[in-house]
């Protein structure tokens, strides 16, 4: 439960920020330039939490450049993909979102944190208002040893971020004069994550690392006849003692997510789901908020979403992002009966849509399997599983199963082998004539952008044809829930009834997404964190106590 009477203090500051994200750290460094004194507490022993592990990409549109791009044009695509206007994606907070993405950028500029222009564009390239590239942006490589030993609790192995030959190859140079040089450098969201731990340095932000925050400080103000709750603090778990720290200015939950709880995914999410459907490290941090909501009255939204993505799986081995080894050729996929049921090609939302709606149909039983031949398993990856020679321990698992024909793997994975082999002669013909008639696979410019290029006609089609073939399966996996606190433009929580919680703030995963069940474009989720942090420290450093 809250704290409900002012207790003594072990520590006062202005601002508590619970979590270490990009927009955690952005929330920080505004506090800090608006002259108050911050605390971050990081749950975990790990700087950045979950985001730290990505790839660090920025969805920023509106910014001046090469480019033709304005709030106008972004602002239609976004409410054309996201839809209709509900309480986590209202008018306010997509204004609020899309006019934050140039100053961010801009802003980060001034701090010496350096952007790149990235390949990736947006998700629905063929929408009005939308670009095939430069609205997104990820971080330039970093020395992280800059930041001295706050280095030590980067995750490691964090990924570059790079996509072009020409990118890897300086970023695979760079790695190998590390261990001659004593030097260490990070792409992707470690880049971001050292270089705005830099910034927080110079800007003498306190940051505690393995501080659990247990509950919220929350103060009672008024008489007899009127009072009202504020929270005033956090109570911190550090170095094996309680401490309790006093906010005077206010706090701000910045990590979230109910990922890793099996319940709360069962009551809020479609079903079938599971915590190890989760890419990455699955977060729980959201179900301690989810009950500080529950008591102090506080509004939730988005519940049911999540940043899906098709995941490949096995019982027992980590599930892994099917990324491009659905998209590329000499592969479908087809449920229990082996027949197909989506655009392989499309967006992750849309595929996880499909999955679902067929999981609906058939029952939460059902099953999907992405079927490549020996064509796909030369040229591109399983996951994880890089082309070439299957390794044993991936069918050892039962990650992959293999067969020398397409009735006995039908036989191995439970489909129908009849509707498995009408699958495949048909989707044969359509790959001999480039064209999808029953999906429109490659019809689409971001259907071909995740292909194969080099694949003529269609750079998404390929007959499966050669054996031996493999069968993967395909879950409705995610990045982590999107559902979290509501929240104003102003980043501030709001009560059940409307009004804002005096002294509570959250951006990223601790609060709903402003994007709604969609997702527009790579980075939407990191750059709405972090235009929300700067929100947040402009709210707070414009309230009174």
């Amino acid at each position: 439960m809250p704290v409900t009477d002012r207790p003594a203090a072990d520590l006062m500051t202005d601002v508590v920020i619970v979590g270490s994200t990009p927009g955690a750290l952005c929330a920080a460094i505004a506090c800090r330039q608006a002259g108050l004194e911050v605390l971050v507490a990081e749950p975990s022993g790990q700087l950045g939490g979950i985001a730290a592990t990505r790839g660090g990409r920025l969805w920023l549109p509106g910014r001046d450049g090469p480019t033709a791009d304005d709030y106008a044009s972004a602002r239609d695509y976004f409410d054309r993909v996201v839809g209709d206007f509900e309480p986590c994606s209202s008018a306010p907070r997509r204004h609020a979102f899309l006019t934050g993405t140039a100053g961010l950028a801009s802003w980060l500029a001034s701090l010496g944190v350096d952007l790149e222009p990235d390949s990736a564009g947006d998700a629905y390239p063929d929408i009005p208002g939308a670009l095939a590239s430069g609205r997104v942006l990820r971080p330039a490589l970093v020395e992280t040893t800059a930041i001295g030993r706050l280095v030590e609790f980067l995750p490691a192995g964090g990924g570059s971020g790079t996509d072009g030959v020409l990118d890897k190859l300086e970023h695979g140079a760079r790695r190998v004069g590390e261990f001659a040089l004593g030097r260490r450098w990070g792409g992707g969201a470690v880049a971001l994550e050292s270089a705005l731990l830099a910034v927080c340095q110079r800007l003498q932000v306190n940051i505690w690392w393995q501080a659990p925050v247990r509950r919220l400080v929350v103060t009672s103000t008024g008489n007899d006849f009127e009072t009202a709750e504020r929270v005033a603090g956090v109570v911190v778990d550090r170095g094996g003692r309680t401490v309790r720290v006093l906010a005077g200015r206010g706090v701000v939950l910045a990590e979230g997510g109910f990922e890793a709880d099996a319940a709360l995914r069962r009551e809020f999410l479609p079903r079938p789901s599971r915590p190890d459907w989760t890419i990455g490290l699955p977060s729980r941090a959201g179900a301690d908020q989810l009950e500080w909501a529950g008591e102090l009255g506080l509004g939730l939204a988005g519940m049911g979403y999540a940043w899906w993505r098709p995941g490949l799986w096995a019982p027992g081995v980590p599930v892994q992002d099917a990324g491009r080894s659905l998209a590329v050729p000499h592969g479908f996929v087809v449920d229990s009966t082996g027949r197909r049921f989506v655009n392989e090609a499309c967006a992750g939302v849309d595929f996880c849509r499909a999955l679902y709606a067929r999981f609906n149909d058939l029952g939460p039983q059902m099953s999907a399997w992405l079927i490549v031949d020996s064509d796909h398993r030369r040229r591109y990856p399983l996951g994880d599983v890089e082309p070439g020679r299957l390794p044993r321990a991936a069918e050892k698992s039962g990650f992959v199963t293999t067969a020398s024909t397409l009735p006995e793997l039908a036989w191995k994975i439970k489909v129908d082998a009849s509707g498995l082999q009408a699958t495949a002669g048909r989707f044969e013909r359509h790959a001999a004539d480039g064209n999808d008639e029953d999906f429109q696979r490659g019809a689409g410019t971001a259907d071909r952008a995740r292909g194969d290029r080099k694949a003529r006609p269609n750079p998404c089609l390929g007959a499966v044809s050669k054996p031996p073939f493999y069968a993967v399966r395909v879950v409705p996996a995610d990045l982590g829930t999107k559902g979290g606190l509501l929240t104003d433009e102003f980043s501030r929580v709001l009560r059940a009834d409307g009004g804002p919680m005096p002294g509570l703030w959250a951006i990223g995963s601790a609060a709903s997404s402003v994007a709604g069940p969609a997702d527009p474009a790579p980075g939407v989720g990191l750059a709405e964190a972090m235009v929300a942090g700067r929100a947040a420290a402009a709210s707070i450093a414009a309230s009174a106590w």
